[in-house]
C-alpha cells in the first residue's frame, strides 16, 4: 500500500490510525482524568499523516507549508498542557491569543519583513476571526461527537476550498485533519465516550487556523470564502440551543444537529473560493 497516494496517506492512514489509537485509550483509560487528554489522538494521526505524504518536516521551516507539520507537533504538546494544568479562563484565553499570534507571525513573517500596509490589518483581521472560531468550539458540548464534527465540517470545508483554489498540498491537509477527526468521533456517536477537551480544541480550532491562514497566502482565494469557513464554527452553540426529542440523548442528537446547520456555509465556502488568478511568490507555493 502506497502511504504517499492522497487518498491513502490523507484519508485513510489517518481515519485508520485515529479509530486505532482513540479505542486503546478507551480501553486503557478508566478513570475519567485519565480519558480527558484523549483527543490528542487526532493531532498524532494527523502528523503520521503529513509524514507519510510529504516526508519528515524539514528544519529550517523555509516555505509556508514546511511550518505546518512543526506547528502541528506544538498544538499537540500545548494542547496536552492545558489538559494536564486546566488553567481557568483567563489564562486559556491569554494562552489561546497568544498562540493565534505566534501562528499569524511565524506564517506572515516572509511577506511582514519585505513590508506592505495591507498585510497588517489582514492578518489581524484574520486572527480575530481565528480567536472566534476557537470560542464557538469552545462552546460546543464537549462530551460525545459534537466538537469533533465541528472540526470534521470546517476541515472539509477547508479541503473544498483548497481545490477550488487550486491548493492541492492544502487539500490534503485539511482533508487529513477531517480524517483524524473522523476516526475520534465515531467512537464518541452514538454514545459519547471520550471527551474532547484543550487538545482536541488546540489541534482542530488552531489547525483549522493554520490551514486557512496559508490559503489566504498561498492563492489568491476571495476571503469571503474563509469567512463562510468560520461561521462553521458557530454551529456548535447553536446545536446547544436547539431541543431534545424525548427519545434521543443529546450526545446523539447534537453531532446530527452540527451536521446541519454547517453544510450551508460548508458549500458557500467551496462555491465562494475560486480565484481570479494564482500569485506568483515563490514562498507560498
Amino acid at each position: 500500500m502506497d502511504l504517499a497516494h492522497p487518498v491513502v496517506g490523507s484519508v485513510l492512514l489517518p481515519l485508520s490510525l485515529s479509530l486505532l489509537l482513540a479505542g486503546t485509550w478507551l480501553l486503557l483509560a478508566r478513570a475519567e482524568v485519565a480519558r480527558r487528554p484523549a483527543a490528542v489522538v487526532i493531532g498524532l494521526a494527523l502528523l503520521a499523516s503529513q509524514v507519510a505524504v510529504f516526508g519528515p518536516p524539514t528544519w529550517p521551516a523555509v516555505s509556508g507549508p514546511d511550518k505546518l507539520p512543526w506547528l502541528f507537533a506544538a498544538m499537540v504538546l500545548g494542547g496536552l498542557a492545558m489538559d494536564r494544568l486546566r488553567p481557568g479562563l483567563p489564562v486559556a484565553v491569554l494562552v489561546t491569543s497568544a498562540a493565534v499570534a505566534a501562528i499569524s507571525l511565524w506564517l506572515a513573517w516572509p511577506q511582514l519583513a519585505r513590508g506592505g500596509s495591507a498585510l497588517p490589518p489582514l492578518l489581524m483581521t484574520a486572527a480575530a476571526l481565528g480567536l472566534a472560531c476557537i470560542g464557538g468550539l469552545a462552546a460546543t458540548t464537549a462530551a460525545g461527537a459534537s466538537r469533533a464534527t465541528v472540526v470534521i465540517m470546517a476541515a472539509l470545508a477547508l479541503a473544498g476550498a483548497a481545490f477550488q483554489a487550486g491548493s492541492l498540498s492544502l487539500m490534503q491537509v485539511a482533508l487529513a485533519l477531517a480524517a483524524a477527526g473522523g476516526g475520534f468521533a465515531l467512537w464518541n456517536w452514538p454514545r459519547g465516550r471520550l471527551p474532547l477537551h484543550a487538545a482536541g480544541i488546540a489541534i482542530g480550532g488552531l489547525g483549522c487556523f493554520a490551514v486557512a491562514l496559508l490559503l489566504l497566502f498561498l492563492t489568491e482565494i476571495p476571503p469571503v470564502a474563509l469567512l463562510a469557513v468560520t461561521a462553521i464554527f458557530i454551529a456548535g452553540p447553536l446545536s446547544r440551543r436547539l431541543p431534545i426529542p424525548g427519545r434521543w440523548s443529546r450526545s446523539t442528537i447534537e453531532p446530527l444537529y452540527v451536521m446541519a446547520i454547517a453544510i450551508l456555509p460548508l458549500v458557500a465556502a467551496v462555491l465562494l473560493a475560486t480565484p481570479p488568478s494564482v500569485p506568483d511568490d515563490p514562498y507560498y507555493r
